[in-house]
């Protein structure tokens, strides 16, 4: 593993080692199920109750407010799904952004079949959602009952404004969502208390837990039905026995994760400006009807408060990305040509799409996403192995 150069954080993270050392304390020590009132099954209880305050405590909600899952995908399938199903008496119109993750447009398709409708909103060039463009289908749809719209976008990075676009959804009266998935860990933006949102959605194995378990915030009052019916776990509303030791690795890295975050913000926000700065020297940048011969676009907003720390998404009009990759990979660099989840679909980015139009653009994008032990090394080798690519793809 020493010899990869690892540039896909947004797809998933190595474990964080307070993560393993709190899970193999878990496996080891405490094995029994949660549920039971003997001693074994309340020492189980206690150390999943210590988790689910450890994540509460991080984004200012309580601990009755926070419900595991297991992952990011069905904490938003839920949250969509819950919602529709507990509210459809008021109505049965729904509002996301055109560049959610599938994980929320998929369900969307699932809910128009049936019978719910879903406005998808336009997003600007950097990939934005436009407060005005909300409030006007808010006050055109008064038979809407949630807005879902992604904290940060998990290929350009955009962050959004959760703030102003809750405000305004509360001010129609439905219910706003957040899948946070990508910005949780990586933001102090986020804190329930300031920005009042109705249902969060968090993921594990992004800030260096363990795979396979996630939460849903949801907050108190708030009309949800279950997704996942059974035993009464979860209080009642998340049927499944819980896994207890990824509950543990879970906060251990969330506690980690915000603790370091300043110091790993610096250090991938250094990263990423060198990033955008060598890659900007090796290729130029596609400007208007006058292109470098070779240039780059940039997907996104420039380096900044508007965007993830970790995150670069580029693109070589006319150049297959899926080539590209396969040059990075040769080279034991690994990057994505997009979400992890549809990397390999034949449909290009519908993020790109979103923001530009342009398919070619899309079909020549490339995401990388760093994390804290990236260097600017690393990133020399990985410019190196692009141009090697981009002018052995031109010759042929």
């Amino acid at each position: 593993m020493n010899s990869v150069i690892y540039l896909d954080h947004a797809a998933t993270c190595r474990m964080r080692p307070e993560a393993i050392a709190a899970m193999t304390e878990a496996m080891e020590h405490t094995f029994g199920n949660a549920s039971p009132s003997y001693s074994i099954a309340r020492d189980a209880k206690r150390c999943l109750d210590n988790a689910r305050a450890v994540l509460a405590e991080t984004i200012g909600a309580g601990w009755n407010e926070i419900f595991f899952t297991s992952g990011g995908t069905e904490s938003d399938n839920w949250a969509l799904t819950g919602t529709a199903e507990a509210l459809q008496d008021k109505g049965k119109h729904i509002i996301v952004s055109a560049i959610e993750h599938h994980a929320i447009l998929h369900t969307c398709e699932y809910l128009e079949s049936r019978g719910f409708s879903v406005t998808r909103l336009p997003v600007d060039s950097e990939g934005r959602v436009r407060p005005e463009e909300l409030a006007d289908e808010l006050n055109a749809r008064p038979d809407t009952i949630l807005v879902s719209v992604m904290a940060a976008n998990n290929e350009i990075g955009t962050l959004e404004d959760i703030g102003t676009l809750c405000r305004y959804t509360h001010d129609h009266g439905a219910l706003f969502h957040t899948d946070a998935v990508q910005a949780y860990g990586k933001t102090d933006a986020l804190n329930v208390s300031a920005v009042p949102v109705d249902l969060f959605s968090a993921s594990a194995h992004k800030i260096g837990g363990p795979k396979g378990i996630g939460f849903l915030y949801v907050r108190n009052g708030t009309r949800l039905q279950s997704l996942i019916h059974g035993g009464s776990q979860e209080r009642g509303r998340r049927a499944g026995t819980e896994n207890v030791p990824a509950a543990a690795g879970f906060a251990a890295a969330a506690k980690a994760a915000f603790a370091n975050m300043e110091n790993e913000t610096r250090a991938e926000r250094e990263l990423q400006a060198y990033f955008r700065e060598r890659l900007l020297a090796a290729f130029g940048e596609r400007n208007g009807d006058s292109p470098a011969p070779s240039g780059i676009l940039w997907n996104g907003p420039v380096p900044g408060d508007d965007r993830l720390a970790n995150n670069i998404s580029v693109s070589f009009p006319g150049v297959s990305a899926e080539s590209l990759l396969i040059s990075l990979d040769l080279a034991g660099i690994c990057a994505s040509g997009g979400s992890a989840c549809t990397t390999g679909a034949l449909d290009p980015s519908h993020v790109i799409m979103a923001v530009s139009g342009d398919r070619k653009r899309a079909e020549g994008t490339i995401r990388f996403t760093t994390g804290p032990e990236n260097t600017k090394e690393e990133i020399d080798r990985t410019i190196e192995v692009l141009g090697e690519a981009l002018r052995r793809i031109r010759t042929m």
